[in-house]
Parts: C-alpha cells; sequence; structure tokens
C-alpha cells in the first residue's frame, strides 16, 4: 500500500514588497528540522483538496487570502520514517499577504517567513522540500516579482 502525501510551499508577499516563502520547524520528536507544509491524502481526498487542508490546519492561512493554487508537477516516491512508501504530490500556495500562522506544537515549534533572496539548496532538510522551494522561487522570480 501506498502512502499518499502533499506538500505546499506557501508564498506571499513581505511588507518590504519582496516574496517569501511560509516555513515551519518540526519539534524535537519529529526531528527538529525546516520544512514546507506536508501531510497525509485523507481517504476520498485529491491532492490538491489535501493540500489544502493541510495549509489551512498547519498554518491557518484564511481561504480568501489564497490568490493561487497550482501544482508544480513534482511527484517523490520515497519511503516515511515508518518504513511505508509515500507518494507525494508538490504544490504552491500564492497568498495576498503575510500572517502569524497559529502552529501545532504536536508538529511544529517554530515557524518564519524566508525571503525569496534568502532561499538556497541548504534552506529545509530534505532534498524534495528544497526542489519544491526552489521551483516556486524560479516561478516567483521569471514573473518579475
Amino acid at each position: 500500500m501506498v502512502t499518499k502525501k502533499v506538500q505546499v510551499v506557501i508564498a506571499a508577499p513581505a511588507p518590504s514588497g519582496e516574496w517569501s516563502f511560509l516555513i515551519f520547524k518540526t519539534n524535537k520528536e519529529r526531528g527538529h528540522f525546516w520544512q514546507n507544509v506536508t501531510g497525509h491524502v485523507e481517504k476520498g481526498e485529491t491532492f490538491e483538496e489535501a493540500a489544502l487542508r493541510e495549509a489551512r490546519e498547519e498554518s491557518a492561512i484564511e481561504i480568501d487570502a489564497i490568490v493561487d493554487l497550482q501544482e508544480l508537477g513534482l511527484v517523490y516516491h520515497f519511503q516515511d520514517r515508518r518504513k511505508q512508501k509515500c507518494e507525494e504530490h508538490s504544490f504552491l500556495i500564492v497568498a495576498d499577504k503575510q500572517w502569524k500562522p497559529t502552529i501545532d506544537s504536536h508538529e511544529h515549534d517554530d515557524w518564519r517567513w524566508e525571503n525569496l533572496s534568502d532561499v538556497s539548496l541548504h534552506t529545509l532538510e530534505w532534498p524534495s522540500n528544497n526542489e519544491a522551494l526552489l521551483k516556486c522561487a524560479g516561478m516567483l522570480r521569471r514573473m518579475g516579482a
């Protein structure tokens, strides 16, 4: 059986006008590393529906703050920490502005907005998370952001 998962890169303009990305630090029990929003696809959900739900659950984004949702065309196959086979689809959510997220201490213990100009191959822990983040950074740069 394959566990279906999503990762969601959330982008929003900073007060300075520069684009930024919302990233989260997992709590100590989960490895204490920086990542995008991630989560499981629930029974009966599409990947897109799961991406929206996970973004709302993990970041407290308001649905009316979402300007755009795009599937990135990045699909990853891997084994999770429980040795389950996973298929993960990646998405970008563009929000109209930054906000202070409410985080669940069972998953995360910190968050920050990372400016587009500061994003690198080493911003996040996992290569798939960095690939999605860098793809989104490139998309925003090409749009003149």
